[in-house]
């Protein structure tokens, strides 16, 4: 299995953190200095459904409070003998570890210090590289509001095409990190993974941005507890809660505000009008509260948003060659094509505490994505557009947390990504298989005259139903000076290609003599449609270990994650085309079948005991990311049903405009 090193050293004064929720941890000592045992730290906020959560110090006098929501906490020290200590006002973000002392002195519980002051900023006990953006963050920064978006502004972050201001909020761009593939991200919402399957994971679904409470983005220092090396990914959900709350956000951009550099030089060189926004919109709506108070807490949201988008080098012409040749001549005198998208996103969260000690939570997030109007330069607009439909698309989780006593936590979850859509003809263009109409429906390009086309080529239409499961388990053991935890990690999933066009075949045209599109015949490209593709993912196998021991100033974060991983094609059959004959081939196990270590070492140094400035390196294994593969990778590279093609001539001697002949002719 492919592999990446990485190794990273610094001092650090941003919040870092290994784990998908928060820890707050310290050393209680008495007035002489004297490590305290057996202290009970209390934490509570309003943002845990359970209201507090408590420990004991262990021997040396450290605790750890693991598993904590993002919010404002309170803070407090109990030991028979010594006043009540209390710390108000703990702003404690996602994936971070908040360091809380306190010195307690002699004297009667019921006396109590509370002391109020700053948050803490740095994190000297973890060494991952996170960054979390707040719900202030987020709906302050100006941009389309998606994962991708937001992600290029984190420091160590890019992405293969920048989305300025929401223009690629229709149409993925992918993050990456240290020069690694997308692919190698991990994509989680409360800790539990949702990457897509196709291209090894890197599509991903759509994700409604009002169900983030906060958005922790790590780079560096990954944990056992996480396969891949890329960016880490993890979106803190808003659970509702004892008080009825909710938001309204709406964004609009027309076409209108945007500048032009469609200049006179790009006209003279021949490009008869350019890309740009006609509109963008987010309109999202959202409400959550109490359904039995302390109990049953419910969030919901709901979003629709919108890029309508003119592409280069397309009109909405008569439908006739001629009719595309004069917008060529004229562009002016022809309105430009808009490639036409809107989301849809229906989201419902539920959170119940089913006793003091077990907390069960799931979600599901529905998506309808619909496109008009797909298209490339040269693309006739009624025709050769291609129409995107999502008949099933959501993202879902369950999850169940059980803190069996103040040092073992186990938690237990499911999650789910479906990501089934189409990509069609325009409605009347797809014709029965066999048919004059299916003979006469062949998809048209003009090799001459910027490749303009009619019907849309075979590669644009399809349907693609990648499935993804996911399962994980673990469990952690925290003591004062310790925070071990065991889990694994499987998923497992299926990917379905189907593709069936007009004549199984594209009549191509040199034209440039002519200047009217599809006039001089020249010849024809053959495919082996109509085929049914499947590929499994048997199963990404992951079982770790970890460990953060912390010895006085000194803290080691150490772990070792083995990972197994196994891919097939299955059985296929598919049936006879125009030009290929009924397919029916066996299994292809094992495409791939691997095994390997990933250990990961770190250490983070509290370099003046201040709890101000750490010192922090890292050095650890992440094995390549795996799923089904694509056409270059993995078990769809060996599949025998690949979409096939070669090139014969034509003239149309007859001058019917519909390339006769079958196979075996």
């Amino acid at each position: 299995m492919a592999a990446a090193i990485f190794i990273a050293l610094g001092a650090l004064v941003l919040p870092t953190a290994a784990r998908a929720q928060s820890t707050i941890a310290g050393v209680v000592k008495d007035a002489s200095g004297a490590v305290l045992p057996g202290v009970i730290v209390e934490a509570s906020s309003d943002v845990l459904i359970e209201k507090t959560r408590s420990v004991t110090t262990d021997t040396v006098g450290q605790y750890k409070i693991v598993d904590l929501r993002p919010g404002v906490y309170v803070v407090t020290f109990t030991l028979t003998g010594f006043q009540t200590f209390r710390r108000d006002g703990i702003e404690l973000p996602s994936s971070f570890t908040a360091t809380v002392n306190a010195d307690l002195k002699v004297g009667a519980l019921e006396e109590t210090v509370t002391v109020t002051g700053d948050t803490p900023i740095v994190d000297i006990q973890t060494t991952v590289h996170t960054q979390v953006l707040s719900r202030d963050v987020l709906d302050a920064l100006p941009t389309g509001r998606t994962i991708q978006g937001v992600g290029q502004l984190v420091v160590g972050i890019g992405l293969n095409v920048p989305d300025v201001g929401g223009s690629r909020a229709m149409q993925q761009t992918y993050m990456s990190t240290h020069g690694m593939d997308a692919s190698n991200n991990t994509v989680m919402v409360d800790g539990l993974m949702v990457n897509g399957l196709q291209s090894d994971g890197q599509v991903q679904s759509y994700f409604n941005d009002a169900m983030n409470q906060e958005v922790s983005y790590q780079t560096s220092g990954i944990g056992a507890d996480t396969s891949a090396g890329g960016v880490r990914l993890n979106m803190i959900p808003k659970e509702g809660g004892n008080r009825f709350s909710g938001s309204f956000y709406s964004s609009w951009r027309d076409g209108k505000w945007q500048a032009d550099n469609f200049t006179q030089d790009l006209k003279d060189r021949g490009l008869p009008n350019n890309s740009a926004i006609d509109r963008i919109y987010d309109f999202n709506v959202s409400e959550g509260g109490p359904v039995l108070r302390d109990r049953l807490w419910f969030f919901g949201t709901a979003r629709q948003w919108s890029v309508n988008a003119p592409i280069a080098g397309t009109f909405v012409s008569d439908g006739t060659p001629s009719g595309f040749a004069a917008c060529l001549k004229a562009p002016a005198s022809c309105k430009q094509g808009i490639d036409d998208q809107k989301i849809k996103s229906a989201l419902a969260r539920l959170t119940w505490q089913v006793s003091p000690r077990n907390k069960v939570s799931a979600y599901w997030d529905e998506i309808d994505k619909f496109r008009g109007h797909a298209m490339t330069a040269g693309d006739d607009y009624d025709t050769a557009s291609v129409l995107w439909n999502s008949p099933a698309y959501h993202t879902a989780s369950a999850k169940w947390t059980s803190t069996v006593s103040n040092k073992l936590l186990i938690e237990g979850g499911y999650s789910n990504n479906t990501e089934d859509y189409t990509n069609e003809y325009q409605p009347g263009l797809a014709q029965a298989r066999g048919t004059a109409a299916w003979y006469a429906g062949a998809s048209r390009r003009d090799l001459d005259l910027i490749s303009t086309t009619s019907v849309p080529l075979i590669a644009n239409v399809s349907t693609q139903s990648p499935l993804r499961y996911n399962v994980q388990g673990s469990a952690s053991y925290v003591t004062g000076s310790h925070n071990m935890k065991v889990g694994l990690q499987r998923t497992w999933g299926h990917f379905g290609h189907t593709r069936d066009v007009n004549a199984d075949l594209v009549q191509q045209y040199r034209s440039g003599s002519t200047g009217i599109p599809f006039t001089v015949p020249n010849s024809v490209l053959v495919y082996n449609t109509p085929y049914v593709q499947q590929e499994l993912l048997n199963y990404d196998l992951g079982i770790y270990g970890q460990d953060q021991w912390t010895l006085k100033r000194l803290t080691v974060n150490a772990g070792l994650r083995w990972e197994f991983v196994n891919a097939e094609v299955p059985p296929q059959t598919s049936p006879a085309g125009r030009f290929v004959d009924a397919r029916q081939f066996a299994a292809t196990p094992n495409v791939p079948n691997w095994s390997d270590p990933a250990p990961r070492f770190g250490l983070a140094y509290d370099l003046f005991g201040t709890g101000k400035t750490a010192v922090k390196f890292s050095l650890n294994r992440y094995n390549a990311s795996r799923t089904t593969g694509d056409a270059n990778s993995g078990a769809q590279r060996y599949n025998p049903l690949a979409a096939a093609s070669f090139t014969l001539p034509w003239t149309d001697l007859n001058h019917d405009d519909i390339a006769q002949g079958e196979r075996g002719c």
